[in-house]
């Protein structure tokens, strides 16, 4: 039983996999941040694009 709480006290303690989590949740946000910025953008252009279409249609 002793050795299980080792073993398991040195999963608790070992911090090697956390730069990767880190580095995860840091590719994630950017890619949040590049979606909203290109829905942002097309939305903008569609509107242009409306604009622009009344505009030769009359």
């Amino acid at each position: 039983m002793t050795a299980f709480r080792r073993i398991f006290s040195d999963l608790l303690a070992d911090e090697q996999g956390g730069s990767a989590v880190e580095y995860g949740m840091i590719a994630g946000l950017i890619v949040i941040g590049l979606l909203a910025s290109i829905t942002g953008f097309a939305d903008a252009n569609d509107q242009k694009y409306k604009l622009l279409e009344d505009e030769l249609t009359v």
